[in-house]
């Protein structure tokens, strides 16, 4: 077992929470980056190693915020990991339409679990503002990297068609 990869994923989670998460953000809406990966790891990955990253994604994602969230954040993320796996082994998710649906459910149980935490007045109104679309945004990253992981898109066929 290596750890590198998942050393890349922390390192990667990190950057996007501290530096680039104005950069992807659109308007409201934010792309969650943390979720997706531990989503995606919990879709390659047995349970345990999804779990442990799942914390350690929560940890990683919570260390930019509110020190009062750090918990729950490596909490959040661990049962999400856990109960992605266990989805995983009971769902067909061959296709990629399956898979972008695990990644829509996905990341809006992060994104609403998140605003029932925070304890924002207006729920309904981020829901709809931010942690819907903010989800959507977050499958149609997962979609582009999906057509790279299948290889229906590849370096070949977009150099030609410039």
């Amino acid at each position: 077992m290596t750890i590198i990869p998942y050393i890349l994923y922390l390192l990667l989670i990190g950057a996007h929470v501290v530096i680039l998460r104005d950069q992807t953000s659109i308007a409201t809406i934010t792309l969650n980056l943390p979720a997706m990966i531990v989503l995606l790891v919990a879709l390659y990955k047995d349970d345990v190693k999804a779990t442990w990253f799942g914390f350690l994604a929560g940890l990683v994602m919570a260390a930019g915020g509110p020190p009062w969230q750090f918990g729950w954040q490596a909490l959040i993320m661990s049962l999400m990991a856990l109960v992605s796996c266990s989805v995983r082994v009971r769902l067909n998710l061959d296709s990629i339409n399956a898979k972008l649906l695990f990644i829509l459910g996905g990341v809006l149980f992060h994104n609403l679990v998140i605003l029932i935490i925070d304890g924002t007045d207006g729920f309904f109104f981020y829901v709809v503002s931010s942690a819907l679309p903010g989800a959507v945004y977050t499958t149609v990253l997962a979609w582009i990297f999906f057509m790279f992981k299948e290889r229906r898109i590849t370096v070949a066929r977009v150099r030609a068609l410039f």
